[in-house]
């Protein structure tokens, strides 16, 4: 009895540590395609600084950066295989008698490219809409 008990002991110790290790080995590996979906390749310039009394107002608060800037990169830089200009700024959204203010962001069909995000449903957008 006592020699079946220890064998039991010894299976489900091997079990659990196999099984432990296979959950981190998915675990890294998951947590390194999601590092690798941000960019590990990825460059992201940004403008300068806008002051007001000596303050910094915000990060890449200044517009001198412009589209042109992004075109040139893209053209001049044989090493850059993409890039997309982006603007971020807030909206509110009126709807009925509900109200949001969100996040609006505006780029160029060349952004899903830069960040190799697969669209789920429907069509990207392309340089005609824009």
């Amino acid at each position: 009895m006592r020699s079946g008990l220890t064998m039991l002991g010894i299976i489900i110790g091997v079990a659990a540590v196999i099984a432990m290790l296979s959950v981190g080995a998915g675990a890294r590996t998951q947590i390194s395609k999601e590092i690798a979906s941000l960019g590990s390749n990825l460059l992201m310039i940004w403008p300068g600084t806008a002051t007001s009394g000596g303050l910094r107002v915000g990060f890449g608060t200044m517009p001198t950066l412009t589209s042109d800037d992004a075109k040139a990169i893209n053209q001049e830089v044989s090493e850059v295989a993409f890039a997309a200009p982006v603007l971020n700024g807030t909206a509110q959204i009126v709807y009925g008698n509900q109200n949001w203010s969100t996040i609006v962001t505006g780029t160029t069909p060349g952004f899903f490219d830069v960040r190799e995000w697969p669209l789920e449903s429907g069509n990207l957008f392309t340089q005609k809409d824009i």
